[in-house]
């Protein structure tokens, strides 16, 4: 998950601080086109039957290997939309079916509900599932395709209770998972997300006290004999130095928004900070070679010292082997680093890299086999995972300090930039704080900040906002002030819209210091696009730069060519679903719009075609011809 800092622990808030003025959001122009294009051969996203595009997040971190990658351009203009739900509190954030509904799973809400889905366009409850005798909820849940064809399911791991959910709400399987949350608090009982093995055509997830589960997609039917017990023990829990009532006041704030007795915020942060748990973050699977990357404590003794204590974390590579008494999982390599670790494993979409951070600050990149190919200290400890591109061996990494590009150079890594977030127009004694993870869109990165103090280390943010950055230069494209603080990921749907699973923690501190007076939001935020006419042209943009860098090497490696004429065909999609809402703000005209819109169906036509057989069809080099009139009648008309 995505730590508070080192210092909250330090904390000694003896003496109420004054609150500060107000911070208000930057005033940013609608944003030009973005210099980044792909360059040479991309690795290749997994594709199989059951997975959906990589439109929008489908899983926790977008998609099996954890990237936080999506294939559709960001919103490059965006605004608040609306805030639903305002009871929940979503540590975890949404996810997205086809057809863009939202679902997610809030922890321990008021009301008996495990699973909710919503309309995107305004935020309404479609349906919900009760939570019966489960755990109470907070993990991400996952989507795949129907396997009986014509829909999507929704899977959902928690503790003692598993679930597959039609997108029309009607229940597949619901299972019992083997284990009992019997005796153990809930916090002892996270499970932060849903994952899929395609291998075995299986659901998997990890919960916080380090047990592996597994389930037939089709059934529910557990595929191992026991749930698989990880070597790890719990993290040391050091004492908190934070004054009672400091403690007392935000646990209080907490609790309004979740239904868990006195002592919730002391365990959340917990959790948060990697203490007193065995993992204390997402399970990711390489579906090229069917392995499990959990992030989680090492074996007791790793650390000198055998006292029921891990002090160590370790990265774990698993394999799920059949024996003569059925499936079970085996430990293929671990790889143990300096404590503890948030941060779920990110794998490059090929599989061949696995990237986590550890707690003293560096980003740590193995291969497959759990060995060590470089580290690069980033000088602050990193957030919740690790955001992986397809194209040019970028990474980005997420601290309080901000945000990093680094270059995976095989033996080395490379800062290549860290962005100036100045994005509020800040008061006496605030700065710029970077909040979250990243998302990496088709035409940028999608971020969160907030305006604040950081004491001992630890960012109390007042106003917040959501973003996109430039992918070649780290520059702010734009900004919107809005929303509620998230420690879940920058979820983004298939409309290139943001969600954010509204879960306060910093600002309940600040609230409770003095430094934010703005009430708690709970719920899920949706940031959506601003102007519909820059959407379409920075997905037109990204389209023709991929078509045009996808034919110069189709030669050289076909598989990934083909991977980009299915993006280009979703890009293509992205601009023609935009088009009646750009008509709608008259940002461009109908006639001109119905002479561009039979070019990009023809362009579809050709990157139909161009898919089975490259390298021997010019499908791309046409297709990019068209987009390349797109992008110039798009930037053009868009500039009126």
């Amino acid at each position: 998950m995505m730590p508070l800092g080192a210092g909250l622990l330090a904390i000694t808030l003896l003496l109420p601080l004054a609150a500060f003025g107000q911070s208000t959001p930057k005033v940013f122009a609608p944003p030009g086109p973005t210099a980044w294009v792909p360059s040479g051969c991309r690795t290749v996203p997994p594709a199989g039957a059951a997975f959906l595009s990589r439109e929008g997040f489908r899983n926790l971190h977008s998609d099996a290997l954890a990237t936080d990658e999506i294939s559709r351009a960001l919103a490059p203009m965006i605004r608040e939309s609306w805030t639903a739900e305002t009871a929940t509190y979503n540590p975890t954030g949404p996810v997205f079916d086809r057809a863009g509904n939202v679902y997610f799973s809030p922890l321990a809400p008021f009301e008996n509900v495990v699973l909710i889905s919503l309309d995107p366009s305004d935020g309404s409850r479609r349906w919900a599932i009760a939570g019966g005798g489960a755990r109470p909820g907070g993990s991400t849940p996952m989507v795949l395709a129907d396997p009986g064809g014509g829909g999507d399911v929704v899977y959902l791991v928690l503790y003692d209770r598993a679930l597959a959910v039609r997108d029309d709400g009607t229940i597949v399987w619901d299972v019992p998972t083997g284990l009992s949350a019997s005796g153990l608090s809930v916090f002892d009982t996270f499970v932060l997300g849903t994952n899929y093995l395609p291998q075995l055509d299986a659901i998997v997830a990890a919960t916080l006290d380090g047990f592996i589960l597994l389930f037939d997609r089709l059934t529910g039917n557990p595929l191992l004999l026991a749930p698989h017990q990880l070597p790890g023990l719990r993290s040391p829990d050091p004492p908190s130095s934070l004054p009672q009532n400091i403690r007392d006041a935000a646990d209080a704030e907490l609790r309004t928004l979740v239904d868990l007795p006195p002592g919730a915020m002391d365990q959340f942060t917990d959790v948060i900070l990697g203490n007193n748990v065995e993992v204390a973050n997402h399970l990711s699977v390489d579906p090229a070679t069917g392995r499990l990357w959990v992030a989680a404590t090492a074996p007791d003794a790793e650390d000198g010292t055998v006292d029921g204590l891990s002090s160590l974390g370790a990265l774990y590579g698993l394999d799920v082997v059949l024996t003569g008494g059925g499936y079970q999982i085996v430990e293929a390599c671990h790889r143990p680093f300096v404590g503890g670790s948030a941060t779920t494993p990110a794998l490059r979409t090929d599989g061949t890299r696995v990237y986590v951070g550890d707690n003293a600050g560096k980003l740590l990149a193995l291969d497959r086999d759990c060995g060590l190919l470089w580290d690069l200290d980033l000088g602050s400890q990193i957030y919740g995972s690790i955001a992986v591109a397809s194209d040019k061996a970028e990474i980005y990494a997420s601290t309080q300090e901000g945000i990093a590009k680094v270059l995976d150079a095989d033996t080395s890594g490379t800062l290549v930039w860290l962005a100036d977030l100045d994005v509020f127009d800040l008061a006496s004694g605030a700065r710029n704080l970077n909040l979250n993870l990243i998302a990496i869109g088709a035409n940028g990165l999608g971020f969160q900040a907030g305006a604040g103090s950081i004491l001992n280390g630890v960012a109390l943010p007042n106003p917040v906002g959501a973003g996109v950055l430039d992918r070649e230069t780290g520059a702010v494209r734009y900004f919107a002030g809005g929303g509620e603080e998230t420690v879940a990921a920058i979820n983004t749907g298939p409309d290139g819209s943001m969600y954010l699973g509204n879960s306060p923690v910093r600002r309940i501190f600040a609230r409770v210091i003095g430094t934010s007076t703005r009430p708690l939001l709970g719920g899920i935020t949706k940031f959506a696009a601003e102007r519909h006419d820059l959407l379409m042209r920075d997905a037109a943009c990204a389209g023709q730069a991929r078509a045009e860098n996808a034919y110069a090497n189709q030669s050289a490696c076909p598989e990934s060519a083909r991977a980009d004429a299915r993006q280009i065909r979703e890009l293509v999609a992205q601009v023609r679903e935009n088009a009646d809402a750009a008509l709608a703000e008259g940002r461009i005209g109908p006639l001109r719009w119905q002479r561009l819109d039979r070019r990009l169906a023809r362009a579809d036509e050709r990157l139909v075609a161009a898919e089975p057989l490259i390298p021997d069809d010019h499908g791309l080099r046409r297709a990019g011809s068209i987009l390349r009139l797109a992008c110039r009648l798009l930037t053009y008309w868009s500039a009126d």
